[in-house]
């Protein structure tokens, strides 16, 4: 039979393989080629045990489908025909999967119950209420202030034994000094093993259980792993009860416990983070996060100088920001307005840098202290969110709403001053008249004929600020000065008593009918070669 599973390309079809090679009628010997399909070797191990065996090491028992082998009466060998679909708890080396299992840990490579710790977690299982708590009181699921001398799992290897002490030892010494989160964390997310993973867990839900006295350092590092590592199997079910357990406590304990839960299942929900804590996320989890439904938060800067700030978990995407702010300030969907959230560049923060909306905020904090370029300053970096527009669609104009018009107005006439814009200087000379009016409100009273000199000092600053330098250095001699003056106090009084609302609108429209609107200016030189070649450099 197993000879066939080897030469038919079609090994998961049942029909196959209901007939049996070696019942009557089908003479076919053993393949000598083959060890494994030959008669039982010397040490009494019959050749499918072997090749069983075999396929297990490699893996290709997942393959196959779950089919249930009986023993036929036929012949003194061991003859198996296929009879019926079981499921794989029937095997008697596999336990039943759960739903947390990962892939990688299949069932025939988790190893067996062995320590005193996962033997009183397997009885937990099948106990009732009072029972449990009789198992909860051992001292071996209990706090313990003496060091580790073996892992509380069993482990595959020694190399993994030797690194669940120093997991251990990490933990003691974070005890000690717990204001060093931050490098323990690091040190213990580095971990990728499953089972470490798990003696890890098993290690924190042993220090967090019945204390001797409050013991915060131990809740902490359990609310700082949890977003990054999850455990398996029936970890994963202490897990949660442990913490379900807990909650229901009027304590500092109890109410980390009910902050871990929401953390665990938003985790699950919503995926784990791929970077390591940030410092922001640190200093949250060493105050009170159980206080406030978003522990963490943030300013987001808008065009025009303003700022919101909104407040985020250790699990918050950039889309659920950008959700939180359109709805606090009354806009469309990203997708329709054509906003998004950028960052500063850690090198050059003058250059934003757009976010992917699947990415967690607290990933891209994290990088980004990674990779800024540190200063001379003893005052901390923070990282500069700012949500602008980064696409004009054309087809969604006529639905953009008063709150678009002023943030889209105010962003462009930013770029504008910037240079962006090679726009003409009675153009320019007009949106900053507007755009003064909609930000300073009325301008003072200016008489070309009998023109103040305090007048004509404050509309000289009103100019610098609301006109672009590009078309200011074009104004070098006194006379052109005062005109541009002139030009902009006219202009400026015609817009008088007028409502913010239009004349955000009107900006915004009127930079939209410019033949070059959507356009940028990059500043660039000439490079001549000698062969005579020119290049342009941006």
């Amino acid at each position: 039979m197993f000879h066939s599973f080897q030469n038919s390309p079609r090994i998961h079809d049942s029909k196959m393989l209901t007939r049996d090679p070696l019942s009557p009628g089908c003479k076919r010997e053993p393949s000598r080629s083959n060890p494994l399909l030959q008669s039982p070797s010397k040490h009494g191990k019959r050749s499918w045990e072997t090749l069983i065996d075999s396929l297990a090491l490699v893996g290709f028992t997942d393959a196959l489908p779950n089919q249930k082998c009986v023993k036929s009466s036929i012949g003194k060998l061991p003859n198996y025909t296929v009879t019926e679909q079981v499921s794989f708890t029937d095997h008697p080396y596999e336990l039943p999967p759960g739903e947390d299992d990962d892939p990688q840990l299949s069932p025939l490579s988790q190893p067996e119950a062995e320590t005193e710790f996962e033997r009183l977690l397997e009885k937990m299982k099948y106990m009732g209420e009072s029972q449990v708590k009789q198992v909860l009181g051992s001292p071996t699921l209990s706090y313990s202030s003496k060091p580790l001398s073996h892992p509380l799992t069993n482990l595959s290897s020694p190399y993994h034994t030797t690194i669940a002490l120093r997991i251990n030892k990490t933990l003691h010494e974070f005890a000690d000094n717990p204001k060093d989160l931050y490098n323990a964390s690091r040190t213990l997310l580095t971990l990728t093993s499953v089972e470490l993973v798990n003696e890890l867990y098993c290690q924190l839900l042993k220090q967090t259980h019945r204390q001797s006295r409050e013991h915060l350092a131990y809740w902490h590092v359990l609310a700082t792993v949890i977003p990054f590592i999850t455990p398996k199997g029936r970890v994963m079910s202490y897990l949660k009860a442990h913490l379900e357990r807990y909650s229901e406590q009027k304590t500092s304990s109890g109410r980390f416990a009910g902050y871990c839960i929401k953390v665990l299942k938003r985790c699950l929900a919503f995926g784990k983070r791929l970077h390591h804590p940030c410092r922001l996320e640190i200093e949250a989890t060493c105050g009170k996060p159980y206080l406030h439904s978003k522990p963490m938060s943030i300013p987001i800067h808008l065009p025009g100088g303003d700022y919101h700030v909104t407040g985020f978990d250790t699990v918050s995407s950039i889309a659920e920001v950008i959700r939180d702010v359109e709805s606090q300030l009354g806009l469309r969907s990203c997708r329709w307005s054509g906003y998004t959230l950028f960052m500063d560049d850690p090198i050059n923060p003058a250059v934003k840098v757009p976010i992917n909306h699947s990415s967690k905020l607290c990933d891209v904090i994290a990088k980004w202290e990674g990779n800024v370029k540190p200063n001379n300053n003893q005052i901390p970096q923070v990282i500069g969110l700012t949500y602008q527009k980064f696409l004009h669609l054309t087809a969604q104009h006529d639905c953009v709403s008063q709150v678009e018009y002023k943030l889209s107005a105010l962003q462009l006439h930013v770029q504008a001053m910037e240079g962006v814009h090679g726009m003409e200087m009675e153009l320019a000379t007009c949106l900053g008249a507007v755009m003064a009016q909609a930000v300073e409100g009325n301008g003072p009273d200016f008489l070309p004929t009998k023109p103040n000199n305090d007048t004509v000092k404050q509309l000289s600053d009103f100019v610098e600020k609301y006109i672009p330098p590009n078309i200011r250095d074009r104004c070098k001699d006194p006379n052109s000065k005062q005109q541009l003056i002139k030009d902009f106090a006219e202009i400026w009084s015609k817009f008088k008593d007028v409502s913010n609302q239009f004349l955000f609108q009107k900006y915004y429209s009127t930079l939209e009918r410019w033949k070059y609107h959507k356009s940028t200016l990059f500043r660039g030189f000439i490079a001549t070669l000698k062969t005579g070649l020119k290049l342009l450099f941006v």
